[in-house]
């Protein structure tokens, strides 16, 4: 095999972001059809605002380096949405809630670390343009995870107020049992392995 070249890595490396900011996008635009609470549902509307940006500006980028996106992005738009789904299947719809908001918390903060990489490869190369994307595209990460994070102790406590509100629902009984908590916690690090196990496969 040929040894890639520095430009034809930076593409690549742009391109797994694309991929990456388009799964996103299915799974916010899942969480807010699907979305009872009102503050969820429109932190996810916002947050599928900014990603289309995000896709956007990458394919701009792309464009102007002289590449074009690469196909191959359905599977993981595919495997985004129904792995967001299948981690759900077995939970209760307030348990449902609060698992979306932390996989997408959780995906925020891959994306973290994965324009975190990019801005370090770029500046590396001296490409000033994509170090500034990636930067600032790091950062909007950043804000998404702590609007995400925000939301996550008002939808967690729903199991125990509801059963807390039951006869005979308070006292030791009232709260939720350590493996239900540790359920979603679980699920998040499930979802963001499988994002990362699709992208490495397509390099």
């Amino acid at each position: 095999m040929a040894k890639e070249d520095t430009q034809h890595r930076l593409l690549r490396y742009l391109n797994d972001a694309h991929a990456t900011e388009e799964g996103g996008l299915v799974a916010l635009q899942d969480i807010a059809d699907r979305a009872k609470d009102p503050e969820v549902k429109r932190i996810a509307r916002d947050l599928a605002g900014v990603a289309r940006t995000q896709i956007d500006r990458l394919r701009s980028r792309i464009e102007a380096l002289g590449g074009q996106v690469q196909p191959g992005k359905n599977a993981l738009n595919a495997g985004l949405a129904k792995g967001h789904r299948l981690a759900n299947a077995f939970h209760d719809k307030a348990d449902k809630h609060t698992q979306d908001v932390i996989k997408a918390y959780t995906l925020s903060h891959f994306e973290v670390g994965m324009y975190t990489s990019l801005k370090a490869y770029a500046d590396g190369v001296g490409d000033a343009e994509t170090t500034a994307l990636a930067e600032a595209l790091a950062g909007e990460e950043r804000e998404a995870a702590d609007r995400l994070l925000a939301l996550v102790p008002d939808l967690a406590v729903v199991p125990a107020t509801r059963k807390a509100s039951r006869p005979g629902g308070s006292g030791g009984g009232g709260g939720m049992s350590v493996s239900r908590l540790a359920i979603p916690a679980l699920a998040a690090a499930g979802a963001a392995l499988a994002l990362w196990g699709v992208v490495s496969r397509r390099r």
